[in-house]
């Protein structure tokens, strides 16, 4: 029970975090569970300030805090959440603009604090951002997906099991809001982890096997983010759980 409202907690803070994607495309904050809130919890500017993160790259005190300052706004607490109610007076295509450059500046400061990290750190953090981004990864990652040597069949493919199963998520957490009982929540989550072993499936049956091969050695060491509990503190040791 307790590690099924551990994946809970982990999807709604995925869903808080889609919501500003969202309304940038016009899609609304409310029962977006989907692809884009996956692609923020892979990003550089989210990761390096997790404290499961930081504690398993041996990030120093110093490293931290200049990784803080290097993200300035991006960073937790960094005066976001003020700017997030102004994109409800805008118009669509204007949400999209400032979405885009949100997005663009986020991604020059995640460069910025990656830099601050020693060449070690640089390659663990890579692992631990392929096992975050999981399967996702495969079309989100430019980088990887060079690795690989994936076809544009392969991309395809892969994009369209991501894009259906975004659907079913959605569906599922359309009926998991806050009126759902004790039962139904503990349902939708078992569904929804289902889902995504689902997908995961799918998606690596897209890849030959030398490419997963390549794939299990460029991610290295398992890695899995844990959400805090409750709010406060979240458990570590990230790369010692099993599915």
């Amino acid at each position: 029970m307790r590690r099924f409202a551990g994946i809970s907690l982990a999807f709604l803070a995925v869903c808080l975090l889609a919501g500003e994607a969202a309304l940038a495309q016009g899609q609304g904050g409310r029962g977006r569970g989907g692809f884009g809130g996956g692609q923020m919890m892979g990003s550089t500017t989210f990761l390096l300030q997790n404290p499961q993160v930081q504690k398993e790259l041996s990030l120093s005190d110093d490293q931290t805090a200049k990784i803080k300052e290097a993200l300035g706004e991006f960073a937790f607490g960094g005066g976001q959440r003020g700017q997030r109610g102004q994109g409800q007076q805008l118009s669509q295509e204007e949400r999209r603009a400032q979405f885009a450059e949100r997005q663009k500046k986020s991604e020059e400061a995640g460069q910025k604090a990656l830099a601050l990290l020693t060449l070690e750190q640089t390659g663990r953090f890579k692992q631990v951002q392929l096992w975050v981004q999981g399967t996702a990864a495969l079309t989100q990652n430019e980088e990887l997906g060079k690795q690989l040597s994936l076809t544009d069949d392969q991309k395809g493919a892969v994009k369209t099991i991501t894009e259906e199963s975004d659907k079913k998520r959605r569906e599922l957490f359309a009926g998991f809001g806050r009126g759902a009982s004790a039962e139904e929540r503990q349902k939708a989550t078992e569904q929804i982890a289902a889902l995504r072993s689902e997908t995961e499936a799918e998606c690596m049956a897209v890849l030959t096997d030398d490419q997963k091969a390549k794939l299990e050695k460029l991610k290295g060491p398992k890695f899995q983010l844990e959400m805090p509990a409750g709010g406060g503190r979240g458990r570590r040791g990230g790369n010692n759980n099993n599915n």
